[in-house]
């Protein structure tokens, strides 16, 4: 059991290497870590058009799972602590199989164009009518860091041509090609205290770096001083993370595991960098809508 109410043990640890007051820490954030929303964040909610889930598989492997669908259709909550999620499906994503067999779930809400994210931890269930019933048991707000700004418009998009999802071991040139091009990845990681755990990762393009198509490397950019995912990975190293191409929908999912090093000198403020081994790999399409970019996150040095 955790010494501390908001912190599990792997979060305190990074915390303190960091010379940060876990004890304060975790009175500070006490009332933000609520089990349930907050008026802002039903309306937040239930308009988002895009989202993220972390989920666990049978061998209790961390996914990184995209949710798609119309404001006020892939979102309706039920009650403050209940939200119906009807994400559009997408062939090859592993997210319902996941909630079948280990109904562990976290949802980050996510709207770029404002830079807004919020994340919940929690679990959900299959229904018969192919939706999921999540409930949650954390709920809070995250800063604006690292975001690079896109509209979304969720009906905008082009019918893909058919594509069949496929699975290996080691990421492919085009996989490659698709991450080192990357400005925005997101991050599944588990922990037996708050359960599976989505997050998001952004920087410049080239920020993520790939080495014999199974080694991916990114720095750990200065955050909120958390270290929920970094902290994850002190209990339980495996880690899921998620590529989308905002322009063709291509959908990239890895789940391996994670391990913290010192980062490189690059003149931006990281101590960190993270590296992760891939263990497999899935590429799928999907009806993503239409993206625009507007701005990129100026990362100081």
């Amino acid at each position: 059991m955790s010494r501390f109410r908001n912190f599990h043990e792997g979060e305190a640890k990074i915390q303190a290497d960091e010379g940060i007051d876990t004890r304060a820490f975790d009175r500070a954030v006490d009332q933000p870590f609520q089990p349930e929303l907050n008026e802002s964040e039903v309306r937040f909610v239930a308009a988002r058009t895009f989202s993220v889930a972390a989920s666990l598989d049978d061998a209790g492997r961390p996914w990184a799972s995209p949710l798609f669908g119309k404001a006020g259709e892939l979102f309706t909550v039920e009650d403050l602590t209940t939200v119906r999620v009807r994400p559009r499906m997408i062939d090859g994503d592993p997210l319902f199989d996941n909630l079948t067999s280990n109904g562990s779930m976290g949802v980050l809400y996510f709207n770029p164009a404002i830079r807004r994210r919020a994340k919940s931890l929690g679990a959900g269930e299959v229904m018969a009518d192919g939706s999921i019933t999540y409930r949650m048991h954390r709920m809070f707000g995250l800063c604006p860091k690292y975001i690079y700004k896109r509209q979304h418009e969720v009906d905008q998009s082009t019918p893909q041509k058919p594509f069949e999802p496929a699975v290996s071991k080691t990421l492919n040139d085009e996989d490659v090609a698709q991450l080192q091009n990357a400005d925005t990845l997101f991050l599944g990681s588990h922990s037996d205290a708050y359960g599976a755990d989505p997050t998001h990762r952004g920087g410049p393009a080239g920020f993520v770096t790939v080495e014999n198509g199974s080694t991916l490397w990114m720095p750990d950019y200065i955050g909120n001083g958390m270290f929920q995912t970094l902290g994850n990975l002190q209990l339980d190293d495996r880690i899921g993370v998620l590529s989308i191409d905002f322009s063709s929908g291509r959908i990239l999912q890895v789940t391996g595991r994670g391990s913290l090093h010192q980062a490189q000198p690059t003149g931006v403020k990281t101590k960190r960098a993270l590296r992760i081994d891939v263990e497999e790999v899935r590429v799928s399409m999907a009806e993503i809508g239409s993206w625009t970019d507007l701005e990129p996150y100026d990362i100081p040095a």
